[in-house]
């Protein structure tokens, strides 16, 4: 209830600033996006317990992952870009509220971004805003940066030992590019996109990827292939969206 109420409150006060006519002040349409990581039906909390398909528990101090060149999409099949690139990090709460977009009136049908940093900006070495190298998500030892970040620890299902967990999730056959449909009609409206990523979908649907022997990952040699394969094919299928209109007075 919390959270819905925080929602409530950002979109009243992007309702109020964007749209006075009584004050002569132009309506135009607006929207955010919100992320929230789940797991399941669950929201995910960073060093909370949680098992995955394999039946493995499993946690993470750390989870951060790039969203690049998000856009919505018209009836027409005309885009919209959102936002460039945005690094979601669950230890940060900011990063989870986009920021408000003006876009044209009209009915929407789909939102399309990428998983990770498309190969033009993964080889520019050093850039600014969240691509700069101090959120630490760019490799030091090889141009490119890594798009998906699961730091935590594991209980091993062979000795029944907690082991850690590093999967670094990168390189240029790595971005996933996500599309996913949405009903969104605006006219002089605000609205808010939530986008949802569960972290079990991640690890289960199509591919149901066990810890046990399979714990540490960086994106770094041709054994790393069938995992990227794996995670990438999954990464279709762990994002959901709806959205909500406000209308404005």
């Amino acid at each position: 209830m919390k959270q819905l109420a925080l929602l409530v409150l950002a979109v009243c006060s992007l309702v109020i600033s964007s749209c006075r006519k009584d004050l002569g002040t132009k309506c135009k349409s607006y929207t955010r996006v919100t992320v929230t990581n789940l797991v399941g039906t669950e929201q995910f909390h960073l060093d909370s317990t949680y098992t995955n398909a394999a039946g493995e528990n499993y946690n993470a101090y750390m989870l951060k992952y790039y969203l690049s060149h998000m856009a919505l999409v018209n009836e027409n099949g005309e885009r919209v870009e959102l936002y460039a690139h945005e690094l979601i990090d669950q230890a940060v709460p900011s990063s989870l509220e986009l920021g408000d977009v003006v876009i044209p009136d009209g009915h929407y049908t789909a939102l399309e971004f990428n998983l990770g940093v498309d190969s033009l900006h993964n080889h520019s070495g050093d850039q600014a805003g969240d691509l700069d190298p101090m959120y630490g998500m760019i490799w030091t030892w090889n141009t490119g940066y890594i798009f998906f970040k699961h730091e935590g620890y594991f209980t091993s299902s062979t000795s029944g030992t907690q082991q850690p967990l590093i999967y670094h999730y990168g390189t240029d056959r790595a971005l996933a590019p996500i599309s996913l449909p949405l009903n969104l009609h605006v006219d002089r409206n605000a609205s808010v996109i939530q986008l949802q990523f569960d972290l079990n979908k991640l690890y289960s649907n199509p591919n149901t990827i066990a810890f046990t022997g399979n714990n540490n990952h960086q994106s770094i040699s041709t054994s790393d292939i069938p995992w990227i394969n794996a995670l990438r094919a999954n990464f279709l299928n762990a994002f959901s969206a709806n959205s909500y209109v406000f209308l404005q007075e």
